[in-house]
């Protein structure tokens, strides 16, 4: 993704570089880019957003 956006990692691993991103914990799931819905890792220790600057 060229000049910004979000750099989503779990436990530090970049899992998904977009746009937008919102959580759902009760549904245990998250969504990127307003579009696709993903579940949540089942153990993770830490989430970190990033600024993509690449």
């Amino acid at each position: 993704m060229a000049k910004g956006g979000w750099i989503v990692k779990f436990n530090n691993v970049e899992v998904e570089r977009c746009f937008a991103v919102s959580f759902n914990y009760d549904a245990w799931e998250y969504t990127v880019n307003n579009k696709e819905t993903k579940k949540l890792p089942d153990r993770f220790s830490s989430i970190k957003l990033e600024i993509g600057e690449d």
